[in-house]
């Protein structure tokens, strides 16, 4: 991973996933590039979302688990439906508190997408965690998101004692894909506007974090996914350019681009990162996590699945991979949780 000239066979394809196509199977969440198919899709899509996540609730009420809908308040007066899940019974210790944004290409998604990893690290760790709407696109153009997101945050982190967690024993915020974009623009925002409680640990799953307009020129010889992988499985370009001219964000903001934050990268906590080899958004990963490490001594940690596309589990649950992937998630929460409490002592 520490030589970049190696992250172009990160992309070949997985040769179980290859027979998975021999034998003619599609991504399960197909979708067209109709800006205009967004509403069917979401119609389409959500009730499967739910239905996943109510399962996983009613078995994991067996062992201690509780959920609920709260209504989080948002700078224009509007609320967000985010999903709390809190140990049934209070633990013997402080409960960290743990926030999930959900993925879609800021124009799909609810809640429920995360509901498991909310499941697992209460399960495992005993925290408490949040998975958190925003507004979607195109009703909701960029930075709509972001603001919604980190009023979503600040409430959060402003009543955290409330929601029965304590964030000096851990303060994760994490995403996936469009969700991983918005962590990693809220964890600078944290920083820069000095939340408190501050944020111990930063998860970033597949995440977008710099656009091709505004790739450094010391960084473009190792940004190559989104042309080797222009057409890899379940995100394409094309997908992407859909996603940009419903989102229309500006590539030059930081809001977008969190990579080129202007202020840089300094004093953010420890990050756990999620990359997919067959994914359009590789490199613009494994960039961010190298200059994390190399130019902030910020502590990270790197799952790499070679091979494999963008939330290919969630795309091929039958390949053997996709169990382990939320099994690696929750233990990356925990190595942030552990990352934490070293740094306490």
């Amino acid at each position: 991973m520490d030589d970049p000239q190696t992250w172009v066979h990160y992309g070949a394809i997985d040769p179980e996933l290859a027979e998975i196509f021999r034998q003619d199977n599609t991504p399960k969440f197909a979708k067209d590039n109709k800006i205009s198919s967004i509403p069917t899709t979401r119609t389409a899509w959500n009730p499967i979302y739910k239905e996943l996540a109510a399962n996983a609730l009613a078995n994991a009420q067996k062992n201690g688990v509780k959920g609920q809908e709260i209504y989080i308040p948002r700078r224009d007066g509007s609320l967000a439906r985010c999903l709390l899940y809190q140990p049934e019974q209070s633990p013997p210790s402080a409960s960290p508190l743990v926030v999930f944004f959900h993925g879609g290409g800021f124009c799909f998604g609810c809640p429920e997408m995360e509901s498991i990893n909310c499941i697992n690290v209460v399960q495992t760790y005993r925290a408490v965690a949040i998975s958190v709407e925003y507004r979607l696109s195109p009703e909701s153009r960029f930075p709509g998101a972001i603001h919604d997101s980190w009023d979503a945050l600040h409430w959060i982190a402003e009543n955290a004692s409330q929601l029965s967690s304590d964030p000096s024993t851990g303060f994760i915020i994490g995403g996936t894909s469009a969700g991983g974009n918005i962590s990693a623009v809220v964890s600078h925002l944290a920083r820069d506007e000095k939340l408190s409680p501050a944020l111990t640990g930063v998860y970033l799953n597949i995440p977008t974090v710099l656009a091709p307009e505004v790739v450094p020129e010391k960084y473009r010889s190792m940004y190559l996914s989104r042309q080797q992988n222009k057409d890899a499985p379940v995100l394409t370009k094309a997908n992407m350019d859909m996603y940009k001219e419903a989102y229309a964000p500006d590539p030059r903001s930081e809001l977008w681009s969190p990579f080129n934050w202007p202020s840089g990268h300094a004093k953010l906590p420890p990050h756990y990162l999620q990359v997919c080899g067959l994914d359009l958004l590789r490199d613009e990963a494994l960039i961010y996590e190298r200059v994390l490490r190399r130019d902030y001594n910020i502590p990270t940690k790197v799952d790499i699945y070679p091979g494999l596309p963008h939330v290919f589990y969630a795309n091929f649950p039958q390949h053997s991979r996709s169990k382990e992937y939320a099994k690696d998630t929750t233990q990356g929460i925990g190595w942030l949780l552990e990352a934490q409490r070293l740094s306490d002592q």
